[in-house]
């Protein structure tokens, strides 16, 4: 495999699994343990999404995250989405 695609694909991994870290945060409340090892352990999901996020980032290269955050910004996402939900129930 090429060393530029695997760089791609392992930055594409490591931005997902940075979600998984954030999402993670959202069911701890519902766990019973600790009240400390609840913060310790959100303290290091955050620590650990946001260092896995840049770096993925950093591999994917600038031009993609500037192409993904223009159209995240741009609402151009949901506006199809729209669309595509019109045509939907017009069905």
């Amino acid at each position: 495999m090429d060393k530029k695609k695997l760089k791609f694909r392992l930055g594409i991994i490591l931005i997902s699994v940075s979600v998984a870290f954030f999402l993670i945060i959202f069911a701890l409340p519902f766990i019973s343990m600790n009240l400390k090892v609840k913060v310790a352990l959100t303290t290091t999901l955050v620590i650990v999404g946001e260092v896995s996020f840049w770096v993925g980032t950093l591999l994917i290269g600038k031009e993609v995250y500037q192409k993904f955050m223009a159209k995240l910004k741009s609402g151009e996402w949901l506006e199809k989405k729209k669309k595509e939900d019109n045509n939907q129930l017009t069905d």
